[in-house]
């Protein structure tokens, strides 16, 4: 059997995102963003080469506020003649990716530079892009959070062989883990895990890993509705 690794951000991009030419007014790159519903526009050359990015926030500061003394013909006029090259963040500006770059260091990248998106390049041409609504859309699946299931939130001592104490216990009722998160960082010494499990059994579970010297900080059936 075949198990393709999507680890990569080339399997969590779109790869065909919606673009722009440098050449396109003010009033397109507009329209574009508000009709296909998306915050970041790739601007591409006619070999698909990135050149730089437009984006909702780009729009609107290109936009004269309402302090302007211009008349609207007047507005209208100049907001025509504004192409999207005047007002995009060149690719100079820009934090890029490869198609192999992992999921984690996109999502690095985003966060410490304080960016919604990173362009994803082959070689000079577009590949795809990540946004900041595909790392979110990452998160909801790492949490498993569109899985039916039991939540337990479960703390445990930071030293070696512990967990495997722990998935001992839901071995013992053949419980199915549908998601498995361990917490990177230690809360008041302790190491976390969160879980999603599919079970009726959870009120046993949560006696035995009490009993047991694991401390269940929160338990219940998700989703609630």
């Amino acid at each position: 059997m075949n198990i393709r690794y999507t680890g990569f951000i080339r399997e969590r991009i779109k790869k065909q995102p919606v673009t722009i030419s440098p050449d396109a007014s003010f009033y397109e790159a507009r329209a574009l963003i508000r009709e296909k519903g998306v915050r970041h526009l790739p601007v591409v050359d006619k070999n698909n080469h990135v050149l730089g990015i437009v984006t909702d926030s780009d729009i609107r500061a290109a936009a004269p506020s309402g302090a302007t003394t211009l008349s609207v013909h007047e507005l209208t006029y100049l907001l025509g003649k504004l192409k999207v090259s005047g007002f995009m963040t060149p690719k100079k500006k820009l934090i890029t990716i490869n198609p192999d770059t992992l999921v984690e260091e996109a999502v690095q990248l985003m966060h410490d530079n304080k960016i919604g998106c990173l362009p994803v390049l082959e070689g000079k041409k577009l590949y795809g892009i990540f946004t900041e609504t595909d790392a979110l859309e990452l998160v909801v699946n790492i949490f498993g959070n569109k899985l039916k299931g039991t939540r337990l939130t479960i703390a445990f001592d930071d030293k070696p062989g512990i967990l495997i104490g722990m998935l001992e216990i839901l071995n013992k009722y053949h419980v199915n883990i549908v998601s498995l998160l361990l917490v990177s960082f230690l809360v008041d010494g302790k190491r976390l895990a969160v879980l999603r499990v599919f079970t009726e059994k959870y009120k046993m579970i949560v006696k035995e890993l009490d009993q047991s010297g694991y401390q269940v900080l929160s338990e219940g059936k998700w989703p609630k509705s």
